[in-house]
């Protein structure tokens, strides 16, 4: 969804902008990092943060009545497109659990996987800074800003959001606690230990906590994330390409390019 909602920003004519910004993006995306392997990860339903927050996220609703809302239903129309493509005609693992955000996902597939193998998450959600601290084989890439993040030294990123809130996802901080006081707090033991005596500052933290830490699944959870199977091929891709006019990309030069970027990750263990 990250990568969907940044392919919202070029390109705007015809009938699926978004669709043909997210695979100019991807196939640079490829091409910069030369993965050996490509998960896409797609957002669940995060049942056990609404229990704790049933306002989590509750900001980013639209109304029928709100002027967006056939914008926003063009975007989730092209979104789906991508998605299906990718799922079927992409030597990439789209990957979706039910119950878990796609943060958790891709926690979790780390989490499980060996440290010889370095991942690169694509993203600008600075939650992500959990896994720089915590993996040292992991690097997190900012598309927009095309940086990599970088973790802050003084303090642990989940503490410091758990004292400050998170606005974007509608998880209120504790009065009066901003940015600098947060980091104060959060970088000395002691300071953090006396704040959180208080019972009505240990509660809204210890929930917050919860809210924005990633969480590992057990064993159960784990085989219920789902992973796409797709086909080798490339003819129906084309074929959609040239019906929405991506005519950039689907003449034979082009789309030999295109093709070869995703060709050498067909055989590996998708």
């Amino acid at each position: 969804m990250n990568q969907c909602h940044r392919a919202r920003s070029g390109f705007k004519m015809g009938p699926a902008p978004v669709v043909f910004n997210f695979f100019r993006q991807f196939k640079s995306l490829v091409d910069e990092f030369t993965p050996n392997r490509v998960y896409v990860v797609l957002e669940g339903r995060p049942v056990k943060r609404y229990e704790l927050l049933p306002e989590y996220k509750a900001t980013r609703k639209v109304e029928e009545t709100d002027p967006k809302y056939a914008e926003l239903q063009s975007f989730f129309r092209q979104k789906d497109q991508i998605v299906e493509l990718l799922s079927k005609n992409f030597p990439v693992s789209v990957v979706r659990h039910p119950t878990s955000e796609c943060d958790d996902t891709i926690y979790n597939l780390i989490n499980r996987s060996t440290t010889a193998i370095p991942w690169t998450v694509v993203s600008n959600d600075t939650d992500f800074i959990q896994l720089i601290q915590e993996f040292s084989h992991v690097k997190v890439w900012n598309p927009i800003k095309k940086e990599f993040l970088e973790a802050p030294d003084a303090y642990d990123y989940v503490t410091w959001k758990s004292l400050r809130g998170d606005g974007s996802d509608n998880i209120p901080g504790i009065p009066g606690i901003g940015d600098k006081t947060a980091a104060d707090i959060a970088s000395d033991h002691e300071k953090l230990k006396n704040f959180l005596s208080e019972e009505k500052n240990c509660s809204v933290f210890s929930r917050n906590h919860e809210l924005i830490s990633f969480k590992r699944w057990s064993e159960q959870e784990m085989m219920e994330m789902t992973s796409s199977s797709p086909n080798v091929g490339w003819d129906h891709v084309r074929d959609v390409f040239e019906e929405y006019g991506f005519k950039s990309m689907t003449k034979d030069d082009s789309w030999k390019k295109f093709t070869e970027t995703f060709d050498r990750l067909w055989g590996r263990d998708i």
